[in-house]
């Protein structure tokens, strides 16, 4: 189930005051729910000097998608813990020369109460993997991101 409006208003209001990359590369989130997120940022503020799009920039834009997903999830359950990226392997596959389209999705289905649980009653970290891409404006892949995160014991 996607989340409503204003609990993506707040978590994206989170994000811009915790991650002050973030306002800069005006990333917006459109839309999250317990397996994938999507997101959006404009070329401008993540142009490079051949008019497409930064691969640092892309290579921020993904990461943040990824912990995004991860802590909004764990954030809905009540647990504020850290979320760090820990490995990540990036494929840039076509230049970008308009607006960045991210999507992400879990490389598993989670069951978020039970992930929670265990994070609560045996105290250690817990791994997840996150598929992250970037789409041009027809939908095309120009570059895709494993990264695995971890979610830290509290």
């Amino acid at each position: 189930m996607d989340q409503p409006t204003g609990a993506l208003r707040t978590f994206q209001a989170f994000i811009d005051q915790h991650i002050p990359l973030v306002p800069h590369m005006q990333w917006r989130l459109q839309n999250i729910n317990a397996e994938s997120l999507s997101a959006s940022a404009p070329l401008t503020p993540n142009i490079n000097d051949k008019g497409t799009v930064f691969g640092g920039s892309s290579a921020a834009l993904m990461t943040i998608c990824g912990w995004s997903l991860i802590k909004f999830n764990l954030e809905q359950q009540g647990l504020h813990n850290d979320v760090v990226i820990h490995r990540t392997q990036i494929d840039w596959q076509l230049a970008q020369s308009d607006d960045l389209r991210l999507q992400a999705r879990l490389e598993k289905p989670i069951d978020w109460t039970a992930l929670c649980q265990q994070l609560q009653t045996k105290n250690r970290p817990q791994k997840i993997n996150v598929h992250i891409q970037s789409l041009n404006q027809a939908g095309v892949p120009c570059s895709q991101m494993q990264g695995r995160y971890v979610i830290l014991k509290q």
